[in-house]
């Protein structure tokens, strides 16, 4: 009888620490990304070098008299709605915008931090479960300004809420509504 309870003990720890590490560990783990906005414009004569800059200075000053017809429009990024994050089964922090650029659609957190989890999904849903989403991507970072791209075709005036949900345990972390 003492060998029996000593077997389960064993098999016990055998499936219980790795399932434990597995479901606890990332809570500890903090992922900070910075990614630049869709919405800024990058200076492109800040990236030149001394050479580079004078010469192309030397060709604005050549053009200065000439006038010149532009056909294609300036391409531009726009925040068309965004949303505070609330918590469901996790305190979170920061916002949520969707952003139009060059046609695209762009989902981005500013100044998000949440605690992180086992399998973190981001969703784009039609409503606070998992039953009509479109995954944008595995979470990046539990922390900082993140973008992520919207899959050309989808409706966001239907998929108008954004979703932290825990994939492995079928958890909404925190939410989103972008509408």
């Amino acid at each position: 009888m003492k060998k029996i309870w000593i077997a389960v003990i064993v098999i016990a720890l055998i499936i219980g620490i790795p399932f434990a590490w597995y479901t606890i560990s990332p809570i500890f783990r903090i992922v900070e990304k910075d990614e630049a906005s869709p919405l800024v414009v990058k200076d492109a004569m800040d990236s030149m070098d001394a050479k580079t800059r004078a010469e192309f200075e030397k060709q604005v000053g050549a053009m200065k008299d000439k006038v010149m017809v532009m056909n294609d429009a300036m391409p531009s990024a726009k925040t068309i709605s965004q949303g505070e994050f609330k918590p469901r089964a996790h305190d979170v922090k920061g916002n949520a915008l969707l952003i139009e650029k060059d046609g695209k659609k762009i989902v981005r957190f500013e100044d998000f931090e949440t605690i992180n989890g086992p399998d973190l999904r981001i969703y784009l849903s039609s409503d606070l479960s998992n039953d009509d989403f479109v995954e944008l991507s595995k979470i990046k970072a539990t922390k900082g300004n993140v973008n992520y791209e919207v899959p050309e075709g989808v409706d966001t005036s239907k998929y108008n809420k954004i979703l932290v949900w825990c994939k492995a345990f079928s958890v909404l972390f925190s939410y989103a509504d972008i509408s």
